[in-house]
């Protein structure tokens, strides 16, 4: 056997961690993308929401109710993420767990007034605490004012106040709070409570639910790593006690990635903001990084934090003009769909949008996997719109679930004692210009859930 030694050139692609970053962001539904930034704003200091709005400041300026719910939907934002495990604060406690409470039939007030019964009370401080109890919301938190509380139980302030520290002590914790604050603070241990956690509860909420990190340890005069660890003994408190005992919230709905929508005569294709948010770098972490005489390993820290909260907002955004475009390009190769709704969908395939976007077919296929686009007749999977399909007579091209849409009007109309055989609705069909077998139209039956003619007649 001979050997010979040869030389030769050869192109091989291959992915750069960040690039198959960029490929798994493009993938992403808008829930693990949602997930992802939940994620990520916990995780990196570096990343936040952007600043509230002008307006949001003046509520708060004023002392209005709004920000207080506009405090609970960020906090709700922010610990969608949070990991299973310990709802209290104070390590090694042994808390019965709510969720395993919902199963039983008991509701919140049942479980509390259960509780008060233990307890030592006379007649007037039983019926406040039930007061109390009955004013609970569906999240555990106290609605009326203590005050209100004085006055229906025809109570002194300082007797109401006594009551309500005696079933904020009750389980779950945090329950009877008044507002996030003290529902969180009521969790903590004192130890806890009188450090940096309970601080940064007090002080620097909001900033706390915009993932402003390095701002919170500017303002508290605190290390970085010190934040992290606070801020990891918050997230395992549970800022809703009482939403444990609620039934179970249905399965996810679907949350489109894009609005088309008519307005002046022409179709606006539009991003969810819900779901690719306005993120920003924390400019606080960027001062911190260019400060003298601080430790190197803390400065890579915080410059590895800025660069990847960096490439995520590129890649997110980039995710966002992707499917935008494709979007685009749907409405412009299926424009008798937006004006007339499912029934012309015409036949198409990814390799009419990639021309379209001067792509590959296979970038669009990546990116519109499980993705769905909110139109004026519902909400529909990308996907939906490249259907297989067939030309008419007159030389239009109609698409399957337009096909389907007549076979069903066909069965729905038909004599049930002579249901029409799948033959005889493939010669109706070739009679209306839509020629079609009688196997493709079995086949259309069966995606469409309905039985064989012998199945839907009707006895006599």
């Amino acid at each position: 056997m001979k050997l010979n030694q040869s030389t030769s050139l050869r192109q091989q692609v291959s992915l750069s961690p960040k690039m198959l970053q960029g490929l798994r962001v493009l993938r992403l539904s808008s829930l693990e993308l949602r997930d992802l930034i939940h994620e990520q704003l916990l995780e990196n200091p570096a990343l936040e929401l952007p600043e509230p709005s002008g307006e949001e400041q003046q509520d708060v300026a004023a002392g209005t109710e709004a920000p207080a719910a506009a405090e609970r939907a960020i906090w709700d934002d922010f610990s969608h993420a949070r990991p299973e495990g310990p709802r209290g604060g104070a390590a090694g406690s042994e808390r019965q767990d709510p969720i395993d409470l919902a199963a039983s039939p008991e509701t919140l007030a049942d479980y509390l007034a259960l509780q008060l019964d233990l307890q030592e009370l006379t007649p007037q401080q039983v019926r406040i605490g039930e007061t109390i109890i009955g004013s609970l919301d569906e999240d555990g938190y106290l609605r009326e004012t203590t005050a209100k509380v004085a006055e229906l139980t025809g109570s002194e302030g300082a007797e109401v106040a006594a009551v309500l520290a005696i079933v904020q002590g009750f389980d779950p914790p945090g329950v009877a709070a008044r507002d996030l604050a003290e529902c969180l603070l009521n969790q903590m241990d004192e130890e806890a409570a009188r450090g940096l956690p309970g601080r940064i509860v007090r002080e620097c909420l909001p900033l706390l639910a915009r993932g402003s990190h390095c701002r919170i340890a500017e303002q508290l005069s605190a290390t970085s790593t010190e934040v992290t660890e606070a801020v990891s003994l918050i997230r395992r408190l549970d800022p809703a006690p009482g939403a444990a005992f609620e039934p179970r919230p249905p399965a996810a709905a679907v949350i489109p990635d894009v609005f088309i929508r008519k307005a002046h005569g022409e179709l606006a294709v539009l991003a969810n903001r819900q779901v690719t948010p306005s993120l920003s770098l924390s400019k606080a972490c960027e001062r911190l990084a260019e400060r003298p005489g601080i430790d190197a390993r803390e400065r890579k820290y915080i410059r590895e934090k800025i660069e990847g909260a960096a490439e995520l907002i590129r890649e997110i955004e980039q995710r966002r003009l992707t499917l935008t475009a494709v979007a685009r390009a749907i409405a412009d190769t299926q424009p008798e769909f937006f004006d007339s709704g499912p029934s012309r969908l015409r036949p198409a395939s990814l390799d009419d949008v990639a021309s379209l976007l001067d792509v590959h077919a296979s970038t669009v296929s990546r990116a519109i996997q499980g993705k769905y686009l909110s139109t004026a007749f519902g909400i529909f999977e990308f996907k939906y719109f490249f259907p297989s399909g067939c030309d008419t007579a007159d030389g239009r091209r109609l698409a399957a679930p337009a096909i389907k849409q007549q076979l069903g009007e066909m069965i729905g109309g038909e004599d049930r004692r002579k249901p029409l055989s799948d033959e005889r609705l493939s010669r109706m069909l070739s009679e209306s210009g839509i020629n079609i077998s009688r196997r493709t139209v079995a086949k259309y039956r069966e995606e469409m859930g309905l039985p064989a003619s012998y199945q839907r007649k009707e006895q006599r």
